[in-house]
């Protein structure tokens, strides 16, 4: 063998690092490309894949990374994870088409786990996890509920515990718990109420629900604040990455809102009256800790009460609150406008159920 066909030491190391380094890329890859596509509510199209360099795409070289991408769907494909693509009826061939996870072939092969088996992953899981926290808590115990479901329903047809499972999971709250709970940043697209789209990276310091809404709070780099997003107008995530840590004077209490908090402008204070039988506890959990409370009436009048005065952007919304809780003794006090809208809504309601 001439020296031209000869490797030194020095080479084969080299190599065996750079093939290390590109396992580690087509890994990370990988990755991305699970989470991302597990975590969007849309499919995707290959421009938005292959020109984006979060993923590991967007090179100079676009057929490189179309190439890369169509490699990388059969790796995952060998994984029991497929990506599939979406066209709309009537499009031509060489239509650019988009991209979605098949949820029904992902992992849904219920039937090659029988009922035994999957009785004792569950209580596997529910040994493992106990009740340490653990940010793989969501997505084990979401595993674990699969197969008790298969465990209790041998019988049913795979297909409908694959959908049922699949109804019941939220990949969108899923990422966001898993990103909270590793204290790693989430980059996500988020779409405001007025049907925007915009792109931002948000340290994740607490979680909460409102109304059967999904909401988080952090520090947003797009304007540099802490501000609370709907975790249902999230339309894709990424991977999480970097790390942070949360403010010792952070409380996710201050960033609880009302409806009436939503509207544009600085607000004004508006006054409710509550019954002195309302405790103290009872009023922090009714006005969430917002505002003043202050008793009005002397200590040996039975008829005092209890006066809460509160920002409020829209006082509309403020009155239609105070309604719903009418029955605990809520009654409106000032300004005017907010007396005005409380009995317009009275009278409202009055005209609706009233026979004709």
């Amino acid at each position: 063998m001439g020296r031209d066909d000869e490797l030194s030491g020095r080479d084969v190391i080299g190599m065996a690092r750079g093939e290390s380094i590109a396992h580690d890329a087509t890994a990370g890859r990988l990755l991305n490309l699970l989470f991302i596509f597990n975590a969007t509510t849309r499919p995707l199209t290959t421009d938005e894949i292959v020109s984006d360099s979060d993923l590991g795409y967007g090179s100079p070289q676009r057929d490189s990374d179309l190439r890369k991408f169509r490699r990388d769907r059969i790796k995952l494909a060998e994984q029991g994870i497929f990506i599939e693509e979406v066209k709309n009826p009537g499009d031509a061939m060489n239509t650019e088409g988009s991209w979605r996870l098949n949820r029904n072939l992902t992992f849904a092969s219920a039937g090659s786990l029988n009922a035994e088996d999957a009785q004792t992953l569950a209580d596997a899981i529910n040994g493992y996890l106990g009740n340490i926290p653990s940010p793989l808590t969501r997505p084990l115990r979401s595993v674990e509920e699969k197969a008790f479901e298969v465990a209790a329903d041998r019988h049913r047809p795979s297909k409908e515990l694959a959908s049922t499972a699949d109804s019941a999971s939220n990949p969108l709250l899923d990422a966001v718990w898993i990103a909270f709970a590793l204290r790693r940043r989430l980059t996500f697209t988020y779409i405001n109420a007025q049907g925007d789209a915009s792109k931002r990276t948000v340290s994740i310091y607490g979680i909460f629900s409102r109304d059967g809404v999904f909401y988080f709070s952090g520090h947003d780099n797009l304007t540099n604040t802490v501000r609370t997003f709907r975790i249902d107008r999230v339309e894709r995530a990424w991977k999480p990455s970097g790390s942070y840590t949360i403010p010792q004077n952070f409380d996710v209490r201050d960033q609880l809102f009302f409806a009436f908090d939503l509207a544009a402008g600085e607000g004004s204070d508006v006054t409710f009256s509550l019954p002195a039988s309302i405790t103290e506890d009872e009023l922090e959990a009714l006005t969430l800790g917002r505002g003043s409370i202050d008793r009005v009436g002397a200590d040996n009048d039975d008829q005092w009460a209890w006066h809460w005065t509160v920002k409020v952007k829209d006082v509309s919304k403020a009155a239609s609150f105070g309604l719903v809780h009418a029955r605990d003794g809520m009654r409106p006090i000032a300004p005017q406008q907010l007396i005005d809208e409380w009995n317009a809504l009275i009278e409202r309601t009055v005209t609706a159920h009233v026979p004709r």
